[in-house]
């Protein structure tokens, strides 16, 4: 018989005033010694400052550390890796991340090499790595470049998503959340395609449980749009619904597929050619237009989807040149030509790329 193994946070605190529950949090986990704030240098930087503060008031040990850079930048890992001797020599017992998705990568990557337990204090609703036992495409592109190899990243321990800190980010990182989370629909087509023609693993528990997810946030897309506290709840909850699917499934399968593989591309591009990308959930919600229209599916809900949240659907809006977008269709399915995918059995040449894209609306 076939061996689960789950990795899924024990504590989840969400609402308002939820900071003030930290010391109570890593008290129930058991925690000793020193604990590492990992933030950005923005507002983040402030919110771990307060942490450290509830941290010391609460009996425990700790400090504060900045991380500046983002893993666009060609120094981003060794950045990284003077944090990580900074921690090690320090005898860090636990980390804790404040802040957005590189930041909480960040944290993740320092916490699997000490094999310290990791907290996620989640600063927006930008992507789904609130509560993922992985890291983003370009930090382990990064990492690979680097010769780091693979690492084994852990699902957080505990999450304390504070709504009094969410509800106060910009709007776009409230779009790229939903993108990210609209992008489930065609993660699990993806997944269920590569069990019908490949024999894949398949949990389906995983697999209902990222579609609830992007359910959850399609039904209250007005709520989000507004960015009222209930909306901001919602999405929060269905951010952390999608990186636990992905604890159950032991993977990434459930919350990403095809419409990923377009945003990696668009992001490895990017440093080809110069341009700027949009945010991974944006970039994400247009390439769930394409893959749905790929499967056949129902193309223009998700695509009206991303319209009610003011969402970018096209070149255009995305403020991406057409070719790079071609371009990135035709180079997707060679990212990771291990994932099985609707692109695997299409692998579109130009012709055909800039057809898809134009019945799909995207040029």
């Amino acid at each position: 018989m076939l061996l689960d193994y789950m990795e899924i946070p024990r504590y989840v605190v969400m609402g308002p005033k939820a900071l003030e529950h930290i010391p109570g949090v890593c008290s129930k986990l058991g925690f000793r010694g020193l604990g590492y704030i990992v933030s950005g240098s923005t507002f983040t930087r402030r919110i771990a400052e307060e942490v450290l503060s509830l941290l010391e008031e609460g009996g425990f040990k700790a400090v504060a550390v900045i991380v500046s850079g983002n893993p666009r930048c060609d120094g981003f890992i060794e950045e990284i890796r003077s944090i990580y001797r900074d921690a090690k020599k320090g005898g860090a017992r636990f980390i804790v991340g404040v802040g957005g998705g590189t930041v909480l990568d960040t944290a993740k990557l320092i916490s699997s090499w000490l094999n310290a337990p990791f907290v996620s204090i989640p600063t927006s609703t930008a992507h789904d790595g609130i509560a993922s036992p992985a890291v983003s495409f370009l930090l382990r592109y990064r990492l690979s470049m680097c010769s780091e190899g693979e690492v084994k990243i852990s699902a957080p321990m505990a999450i304390v998503a504070d709504i009094d800190v969410i509800k106060d980010e910009p709007y776009h990182m409230v779009v790229a959340g939903f993108g990210d989370l609209i992008a489930k629909y065609t993660a699990v087509k993806d997944w269920r395609l590569a069990v019908r023609e490949r024999g894949e693993e398949y949990s389906e528990y995983a697999a209902s449980m990222s579609l609830m997810s992007a359910n959850l946030s399609s039904r209250h897309a007005s709520s989000i749009k507004d960015k009222s506290v209930y909306g901001i709840r919602v999405l929060v909850k269905a951010l952390i619904g999608s990186g636990v699917a992905m604890s159950i499934a032991g993977s990434s399968r459930p919350a990403s597929g095809s419409e990923h593989l377009f945003s990696h591309a668009l992001d490895l591009l990017s440093f080809k050619h110069g341009f700027e990308p949009r945010s991974h959930g944006v970039q994400c919600g247009v390439g769930s237009i394409v893959a749905m229209y790929l499967h056949g599916g129902d193309w223009m809900r998700i695509r009206n989807l991303l319209l009610s949240v003011k969402a970018p659907v096209d070149s255009k809006t995305l403020g991406i040149d057409e070719e790079y977008l071609v371009e990135a269709l035709i180079e997707a399915s060679r990212i990771r030509p291990e994932r099985f995918t609707i692109l695997s059995k299409i692998k579109p040449d130009r012709g055909v790329a800039e057809d898809i894209l134009t019945k799909a609306l995207v040029i």
